[in-house]
């Protein structure tokens, strides 16, 4: 199986390296057109998904020997020898193990998280209008996210508070008792964004939240937060008790220069940093009245802490939808030359026929319309026939028994009529 992959995680990486091999969606589709290009002979296809806890490389080669961390460091300008021993390579069946468990958050740093399906889709899509996908790993990420959704509906996987969001909301109630009334700005109005001002404001917190003025129109804001322009983000920060920051921005959105005369005063403040490059200036950490998180202080819940029944049954679905992926692969490199006996088969029962045909129907119309129809059938039989094989014997066995029947069909075979 001809598809690689390398993976930058939390699990190995921190959060300071991990913002080093971090994609936006647009840098993601520009460095998936570089790959194609620079690799136009080695690779027929490649994916970057990028998230706050990963940056990884897919890759669908022609050659066995591509290093897929080695195209991931070049195109994102990265010494390799730096970061050797944070990545993990997988190949073939393993690439397809991990992709399914990720797919459905066995692999999230908040276990079971439902968010990298649409995170896997939007990796797919971005893949697409790059035009740097091909059928191998189309199939691969459709199957994978068909068979999430399988285990989202099927199986409980999401551990009590086990998320980002709700850590926060624990990590704020420690550091001020109670969020009633406490003044926070949520900067980003994405999924996540909308997710901690909608829990803050449940907790009795007074939340406004930016938004940029061309996207005003395009988003649900959650009742009772107030908007503010994202320009004006500093003109209210001296009233904010709370600073949560979640956007894909590759800049700072609050930044050390345009921020510290304005934080550096004896009020008590937390800022939340949730994102990956990190929006908030790291260096605010040192004023004496700021506590900065980012996304592993705030932690999650370990995969390995979990053990469960519905683990068992998630696995169970996904072994099953790998094994259609793995069928489908082992099949497609045979589907030619199934199609080239089953049209060199027709083509003969055509030929066989033709002279009584013609007895026996006069209209040409009507001979042509049943010729296709024969035609068809006999293909489609014969193509049955070739694929139920397989049920009765193993793959070397069928693999020979297939190119026989080839061998022994192009030479009883005639020219397509």
């Amino acid at each position: 199986m001809d598809i690689q992959m390398v993976g930058i995680d939390h699990s190995k990486a921190s959060i300071e390296y991990r913002e080093g091999f971090s994609f936006t969606r647009h840098e993601a589709a520009m460095a998936m057109n570089q790959i194609m290009e620079w690799y136009q002979e080695e690779l027929t296809g490649c994916v970057v998904l990028s998230t706050c806890n990963r940056t990884e490389l897919y890759i669908s080669c022609v050659e066995e020997s591509m290093d897929p961390y080695e195209i991931l460091c070049r195109v994102k300008d990265i010494d390799e020898e730096v970061y050797q021993d944070l990545n993990t390579q997988r190949k073939g069946s393993e690439v397809v193990e991990h992709l399914f468990s990720l797919a459905c958050g066995l692999k999230s740093k908040v276990f079971g998280e439902d968010q990298i399906i649409t995170q896997v889709k939007d990796a797919l899509a971005n893949a697409r209008e790059a035009e740097s996908t091909d059928i191998v790993l189309e199939k691969l990420f459709q199957t994978a996210i068909t068979a999430a959704k399988k285990v989202k509906t099927s199986v409980h996987l999401t551990a009590v508070n086990a998320s980002v969001v709700e850590n926060m909301i624990t990590v704020l109630t420690r550091e001020f008792n109670t969020l009633q009334d406490i003044p926070c700005l949520v900067i980003g109005n994405g999924e996540i964004g909308r997710l901690a001002a909608t829990r803050l404001l449940q907790v009795g917190a007074k939340v406004t939240m930016t938004l940029r003025q061309y996207k005003s129109r395009e988003v649900d804001i959650p009742l009772g937060v107030h908007c503010i322009d994202y320009q004006d983000r500093y003109g209210v920060l001296s009233d904010m008790s709370v600073v949560v920051s979640a956007t894909t921005s590759p800049h700072h959105t609050i930044r050390y220069e345009d921020s510290h005369e304005i934080l550096d005063d004896d009020r008590k403040r937390i800022l939340i940093d949730m994102a990956v490059p990190r929006d908030i200036s790291l260096r605010l950490s040192e004023l004496d009245n700021i506590e900065l998180y980012n996304i592993d202080s705030l932690g999650g819940v370990a995969t390995d802490t979990i053990n469960n029944q519905s683990v068992a049954v998630a696995m169970e679905i996904l072994e099953e939808y790998q094994e259609e992926f793995n069928t489908w692969y082992l099949f497609r490199e045979y589907i030619p030359l199934i199609q080239s006996v089953g049209r060199t088969s027709s083509i003969s029962v055509l030929n066989r026929i033709d002279k009584q045909m013609k007895k026996i129907i006069d209209d040409p119309e009507s001979a042509e319309e049943i010729r296709k129809l024969v035609k068809a059938a006999s293909n489609r039989v014969v193509t049955n026939l070739l694929y139920g094989l397989k049920e009765s014997l193993n793959k070397e066995q069928w693999s020979s028994c297939l190119e026989a029947i080839e061998s022994a069909s192009s030479k009883n075979g005639n020219e397509e009529v």
